[in-house]
């Protein structure tokens, strides 16, 4: 410190911020701040320091991720482990409520004023858990983008029946004279039309094949509780149908071929060469699955295409068999006992068997 000041003990002392001289000393501030400032390295000069959006306030804190320790706000210190509670992990104890696994840990208190004491247990998960993603009713059709050359009713298909009204014209005699406009571009076959009525509107229907057509959806399956894959089953009806999916949103797509996925445009005319039947598709098997599938999450795309209104293509249910992730579950307050045995020892009396984390 003698470079910032010197103070004989035989006079009284002065304090002056504004000079350095050896008849004068420092506030404490003062030395402070200009320790601080002339330090050799800096502590944001570090290689493992990124404080680069440093604010007042603020708490250190080492992110094991970069490998760089950064500053982040006093709100967010709670998402740290340990910075307001402690946890401890046991693996495979054996408890019962007759003869509890008692685990023992070391606590200072002087009033027992203690947060209260929480236990997980770990879950292994389901298993061959069967569930139904999709089952193309009216409902689910927001969940692809809009088509008015599909159906949803129970089952996904193509309209073959298209409504439209007639306009009146004019009177002839004892009759009305009504005409209609009918787009054949907008078919791939028109095959008959068919006259009726809607309350007091005339009606023609026109029985129609559309241009072949894909089923794109808006988005993604969510598979992050999902651990393993068992198989995808799609029951549905064509021999045209064809199926392609993406595992990265849409940004790519993908078809199965001789034991591998391969890239394919989606377009009709690549899906129709290249996607999937679904014999295909209900047979690949849970392998290949979980190797294409490693992003938890999965999207599918169909093709639709009829040569005749009498042939049936549609789908309807969409299901998947999985393992489930294993998960910690919070124990039932029934199945453990917390004892403050004394000021320095907590004991926590686990009535089951398993893996358990203790937070405290």
């Amino acid at each position: 410190m003698s470079k910032f000041f010197n103070v004989t003990l035989d006079k009284d002392v002065v304090l002056d911020d504004s000079v350095i001289s050896t008849s004068t000393g420092w506030t404490s501030d003062k030395i402070y701040k200009t320790i601080i400032d002339k330090r050799i390295t800096k502590f944001e000069e570090l290689e493992d320091v990124d404080v680069v959006n440093k604010k007042d306030k603020q708490l250190v804190a080492y992110s094991e991720d970069t490998g760089k320790f950064t500053t982040i706000d006093g709100a967010e210190a709670g998402n740290i482990t340990g910075a307001g509670m402690k946890q401890i992990s046991k693996m495979g104890i054996v408890g019962s409520p007759i003869e509890p696994r008692i685990v023992n840990v070391p606590i200072n208190t002087v009033d027992f004023k203690v947060p209260r004491v929480n236990v997980l247990k770990y879950d292994l998960g389901d298993q061959d858990v069967i569930v139904t993603k999709n089952e193309f009713t009216n409902g689910e059709s927001n969940d692809f983008i809009e088509d008015d050359m599909m159906v949803f009713d129970g089952k996904a298909h193509l309209k073959t029946d298209h409504v439209s009204n007639f306009t009146f014209n004019r009177e002839m005699d004892t009759k009305n004279e009504y005409t209609i406009t009918i787009d054949k571009t907008k078919f791939k076959k028109v095959e008959g039309f068919e006259a009726g009525e809607n309350g007091v509107l005339k009606t023609l229907t026109t029985k129609a094949v559309p241009f072949d057509r894909l089923l794109i959806p808006t988005g993604d399956m969510n598979l992050s509780n999902v651990e393993y894959i068992d198989y995808f089953k799609l029951t549905a009806t064509g021999k045209n149908i064809r199926i392609v999916c993406s595992v990265d949103s849409g940004n790519t797509w993908k078809t199965f071929s001789n034991e591998k996925w391969i890239d394919v445009d989606l377009d009709a005319d690549s899906v129709r060469a290249s996607g999937m039947t679904i014999e295909l598709f209900n047979s690949i098997n849970d392998v290949f699955w979980n190797e294409l599938v490693t992003t938890h999450k999965i999207r599918f795309a169909y093709l639709f295409s009829q040569d005749s209104i009498a042939d049936v293509e549609e789908l309807e249910n969409l299901d998947l068999q999985y393992d489930g992730k294993g998960k910690w579950v919070q124990a039932k307050e029934d199945t453990f006992d917390v004892v403050y045995a004394s000021n320095t020892l907590l004991q926590v009396h686990v009535k089951f068997s398993g893996d358990i984390k203790i937070n405290y």
